[in-house]
């Protein structure tokens, strides 16, 4: 229960300054905010982690099948072993993400160099937690592999 001082004049008034009803309440209320950015910031992070090395283990995966095929190039249009791999790539990177096709990028390298297959992929990865307050971000993942061709 509040305090109560008499003033001059009789009249009797809560001093604010005694008062500590509610200070509890109001420094969670002040302190919540921040501790709700943290942790949606903490669950993007983690979420952006999971779409890089989803990135990285579908580009590997494609690449190493691509070093297998005979004819691994793509200019001007990919043969069945080339676009086989980024299949690959793309469904495995899509298992492991739920990324939207439209938001998904996979493409053989044609300067991998001699005897060398290679496999990018890129993908927007939009910050979804910051819609709130207006913003929606969108970061570009990329992941690289280059493998020694060995044919078939």
């Amino acid at each position: 229960m509040a305090r109560q001082r008499r003033i001059e004049g009789g009249a009797a008034a809560t001093s604010l300054a005694a008062c500590e009803d509610g200070a509890a309440i109001l420094e969670f209320v002040l302190v919540l905010p921040i501790m709700l950015v943290l942790l949606g910031g903490a669950f993007e992070l983690g979420r952006i982690l999971l779409v890089d090395a989803a990135l990285e283990a579908g580009v590997r995966g494609g690449a190493r099948y691509l070093a297998r095929v005979a004819d691994p190039f793509c200019n001007p249009g990919c043969s069945p072993g080339a676009a086989h791999a980024m299949s690959l790539a793309r469904d495995r990177i899509f298992e492991n993400t739920r990324l939207a096709p439209s938001r998904l990028r996979v493409e053989t390298l044609a300067d991998a160099g001699p005897g060398h297959v290679g496999l990018r992929a890129e993908a927007d990865v939009s910050v979804d937690l910051l819609g709130w307050a207006g913003l929606s971000p969108t970061i570009r993942l990329s992941a690289t592999h280059w493998e020694s061709h060995v044919g078939e």
